[in-house]
């Protein structure tokens, strides 16, 4: 979808809703990744991201809201609260700030798509 659909999307003025950011809980301690239960891999990727978030002081819900605004295409992030005390809990994690430094270390460690933007990126 990042290099064919997004393109698209921007290209005809569209935008994309994105639902799920947290890949159906695994981003924010939940056992689960896309509606099923993670495997090995996916569990050790998590674990290497939240590693990288905790040296940069970042929420994993921060991350995982922030990163796909980054894309021109994406016009909405749906969290999914559960409850109402998580609809606070999303709004701050939009508003807290994350270094430019951690995308590009996420990056650099090739847990995101090298071609993917990243937020705080001028030439989107």
């Amino acid at each position: 979808a990042l290099q064919r659909v997004m393109p698209l999307v921007a290209q005809r003025g569209l935008g994309v809703i994105v639902g799920g950011p947290y890949s159906s809980g695994v981003l924010v301690g939940g056992p689960n990744f896309e509606y099923a239960p993670a495997t090995p891999a996916v569990l050790d990727r998590v674990a290497r991201i939240r590693a990288v978030a905790d040296r940069h002081g970042v929420s994993m819900k921060a991350a995982g809201l922030q990163f796909p605004l980054a894309n021109p295409a994406v016009a909405a992030v749906i969290p999914g609260a559960s409850r109402p005390g998580r609809i606070a809990e999303d709004r701050a994690a939009l508003t807290e700030v994350i270094p430019n430094a951690f995308w590009h270390e996420l990056r650099d460690a090739g847990l995101v798509d090298p071609s993917a933007p990243l937020p705080g990126e001028t030439d989107q």
